[in-house]
């Protein structure tokens, strides 16, 4: 007779790729256990019991080959080329001309400062406005008190 709760051959093989593919990507055999639970309606307890009590014997080859994939991953990779110092400098170069030839970029420029120099002069303008506002209001006022 077979319990109700017995893991079938395909579930074993579900939690044994998920538990093999977290290990390759660098994560844990526990969030893989979770994972593998939460799609076989098991507790991540179960699935780890099972992992460890049987799974994990018939893969050893997997699993030993997922840890050195995760470790050649995880090693800096050479870079492609290194850059010279002539490299970043003809790189420069490359980048001043490019903006040297394009009118746009000094057409921006000008009219950037064009807008700075309207600012400041309607800033200017709301000082002398705000003094003047100032000054009518101390009139109000006086001529308040004087009619009262």
């Amino acid at each position: 007779m077979m319990r109700q709760d017995a893991w079938t051959e395909e579930e074993d093989v579900l939690l044994a790729e998920t538990v093999l593919a977290f290990v390759r990507e660098g994560s844990t055999q526990l969030r893989a256990f979770e994972e593998v639970g939460k799609k076989l309606s098991r507790t991540a307890a179960a699935c780890g019991f099972r992992w460890n009590a049987y799974v994990r014997k018939k893969y050893e080859d997997a699993l030993e080959l997922a840890k050195q994939q995760r470790k050649k991953k995880k090693e800096p990779q050479p870079p492609e080329r290194d850059m010279t110092l002539q490299d970043v400098i003809s790189f420069l170069q490359t980048l001043q001309q490019h903006q040297e030839g394009h009118p746009e970029i000094e057409q921006l420029r000008q009219q950037v400062r064009t807008l700075q120099k309207e600012k400041e002069a309607l800033e200017k303008q709301l000082q002398a406005v705000q003094q003047e506002y100032q000054a009518v209001m101390h009139i109000l006022e006086r001529a308040r008190q004087l009619s009262v």
